[in-house]
């Protein structure tokens, strides 16, 4: 099993220290790769990348491609082995071609130590992926991870992936329709830095210290994509005067962003002015959960005015600077 994200990445494939030399012929690197995987991982002797990974090494995780340094990498791997000191992983399948090395890995391991939050479970996990490798000379300079992050995720118990009866969608809108939010908005920019945006409720604090919170975007919306490829998102939650606002992002149109009053923040993310409060969140991970994509991250700037939220309930919205809060 190699080093777990919720976005996805595996290990990186190196070579034994000894035998270094200025040129290595293909199938050295199989044999010393080999020998490597098997001290790195399955032994902790993490020193033995040195000589494998260039100094200017970068390892991309994921679909996004979240970048990691060669020191971060050991790093990792000494986490993954204290929380699971029995770990062992076998090279099902390796292929090269040119400066190009491809490694298809299976792990297995007992959950022993904390890993993710989790405390240990003792449940058994075995995980598979794909390493992606290009060599300069005689060190790797880059590489490209995969794996399912989900069987991991799974196998401890943070997620489950068994489909019970399915509640009917009518329903559920009913219970749904009981729930009083907030209004966001959340923005971002396009590849040219033109703002976009769309109307969100599903919105949540995850944890205060590091601040953390998460949204909800549904996949088909026009606005998806492009905070897909975005690091930063901001948050605007609506203030009771600012109807029209909720209902221009409600709806379809690429002027939105012309019809109301905006400035950017810190980070460059649209803020609509006039909002009970707004953030900008750094993004951090890319979580598909059935229609639509949850996106957490880290808030990075913040600010709140004294104005009452505009509230939304049974599809209607709300004013509640009128109402009185109930003794308790």
């Amino acid at each position: 099993m190699q080093e777990p994200q919720t976005e996805g990445n595996v290990m990186c494939p190196t070579v034994d220290s000894a035998d270094h030399t200025a040129t290595v012929a293909p199938s050295d690197r199989s044999v010393r790769l080999r020998a490597a995987w098997t001290a790195a991982w399955d032994e902790s002797d993490v020193d033995v990348l040195n000589d494998l990974l260039s100094p200017s090494y970068v390892r991309l995780r994921g679909p996004q491609g979240v970048e990691q340094s060669r020191e971060g990498f050991k790093e990792s791997i000494r986490a993954v082995r204290e929380a699971f000191p029995e770990l062992r992983t076998e090279i099902e399948d390796l292929v090269e071609d040119g400066d190009r090395l491809a490694v298809r890995w299976r792990s297995t391991g007992r959950h022993t130590g904390p890993f993710l939050g989790v405390p240990p479970t003792g449940r058994p996990i075995e995980v598979s992926g794909a390493t992606f490798a290009r060599f300069e000379g005689d060190s790797i300079v880059e590489e490209r991870v995969t794996f399912d992050s989900r069987q991991l995720l799974e196998a401890l118990g943070i997620i489950t992936t068994a489909q019970g009866t399915a509640v009917e969608p009518e329903l559920v809108r009913g219970v749904h329709r009981k729930f009083i939010t907030g209004v966001t908005v959340v923005t971002t920019t396009d590849d040219e830095g033109a703002p976009r945006g769309l109307a969100v409720n599903a919105f949540a604090s995850i944890s205060l210290d590091p601040p953390m919170v998460l949204v909800c975007v549904q996949r088909s919306s026009s606005t998806h994509p492009v905070l897909h490829r975005s690091s930063h998102l901001g948050i605007n939650i609506l203030a009771a005067g600012q109807l029209d606002v909720a209902k221009v992002f409600a709806g379809k149109g690429q002027d939105k962003f012309d019809r109301i009053e905006w400035s950017p923040g810190t980070h460059g993310t649209p803020l609509i002015d006039g909002s009970s409060a707004q953030l900008e969140v750094e993004i951090g991970e890319r979580i598909e959960a059935g229609s639509h994509t949850v996106f957490t991250g880290r808030v990075v700037s913040a600010s709140h005015a004294e104005r009452a939220p505009l509230v939304y309930s049974g599809g209607g919205f709300f004013d509640i600077s009128t109402t009185a809060p109930l003794p308790w």
